[in-house]
């Protein structure tokens, strides 16, 4: 079988998400760091101008995390549980790592001047390998400009900034309890698409210096769980059976913020395009949250919602009682 060739960077957590989910599955893959050069190679083949690139054996070429790996269930290893509720609640858990964990990613690398500092001299470092020091510090301040002037549009300002920090420190502390926990990972023994989204944006942080400051000294037992998670490929074990894995404190706790957190913001968003608002505002854990709308979080709804449709009543019903009432979100 020919490898997939990955096309990403260190300090990309979709990217880092793409190649742990390779090493789990035990699926041939290369890993390239890409350069300026090879992106002036590779991004004219995906239409959306973001990493990992992937190029399939076939020859054809994505960037599109989610989509792409769950199109590859059933090569390898699978990573998400073929119980309709597990397979729900994972891709729920999923979704709320790419798409709302990952504003506390953003925040932290370009609210503090420190870590704006290091992390754009650090992506830089990656992007121009031989640029020297003063041609990447150079082009580092350019990087860190045009991202900071981006904080507002996702929804990261000094307003929103306390809602993520304190969002972000709720789930990391679920995580914690289940890296000290009686099983490795969130449904089991056996790593999922859900914990491998979580690590992407998690490990990036583990070297932003603020973030990374916290995780070691609130969550010391996470911060080296993200180290396991990197390359499971040689991690043996079973999804818990799904009454028993429901059950756990870590997965209970991150339906509920599910249900009090994400689930409003995806509707919030939504309801702004259907108004043809180009921004939002909601209420999340009794603080006002406002972004830009974006039409790729309103199809992430639309997703979580057709999937909700073909559990059945039961299933529903049983993913109701823990999500609370923002589940109604996706009737």
């Amino acid at each position: 079988m020919s490898a997939y060739e990955i096309y990403g960077a260190l300090g990309s957590p979709y990217s880092l998400k793409v190649r742990a989910a390779m090493r789990a599955k035990r699926l041939p893959h290369t890993w390239t760091g890409m350069t300026v050069e090879d992106r002036a190679r590779v991004m004219p083949h995906v239409k959306a101008q973001v990493i990992p690139v992937i190029r399939m054996p076939d020859g054809t070429w994505t960037n599109d995390s989610t989509p792409f790996l769950l199109s590859l269930e059933g090569e390898g290893r699978a990573l998400v549980p073929v119980d309709p509720i597990l397979r729900f609640v994972c891709l729920l858990i999923e979704d709320m790592a790419d798409e709302w964990f990952m504003k506390a990613m953003f925040h932290y690398r370009w609210a503090y001047a420190e870590d704006a500092e290091w992390c754009a001299n650090w992506l830089m470092f990656d992007s121009l390998p031989n640029a020297g020091r003063p041609g990447v510090e150079k082009m580092a301040a350019t990087i860190r400009a045009r991202q900071i002037s981006r904080m507002a549009l996702v929804g990261c300002t000094p307003q929103t900034a306390p809602i993520i920090e304190a969002n972000w420190k709720r789930t990391c502390r679920a995580l914690d309890e289940m890296a000290t926990g009686p099983t490795r990972f969130l449904f089991g023994d056996r790593i999922s698409l859900a914990d491998i989204a979580l690590y992407g944006q998690l490990k990036v942080m583990s070297v932003d210096p603020t973030p990374m400051a916290w995780l070691r000294a609130n969550v010391p037992y996470l911060y080296r769980w993200l180290d396991l998670a990197d390359d499971a490929s040689g991690l043996e074990g079973q999804w818990l059976p799904p009454a028993d894995a429901l059950a756990t404190g870590p997965v209970k706790a991150l339906l509920a913020q599910a249900g009090d957190t994400y689930l409003p913001f995806l509707e919030a968003n939504a309801s702004a395009l259907e108004a043809e608002r180009d921004t939002f505002e909601v209420m999340l854990e009794g603080q006002t949250y406002a972004q830009g709308a974006f039409k790729y979080q309103a199809k992430c709804l639309d997703t979580l919602r057709a999937g909700w449709k073909r559990l059945g009543g039961d299933g529903r019903e049983v993913i109701r009682a823990l999500i609370g009432e923002g589940a109604g979100i996706l009737d």
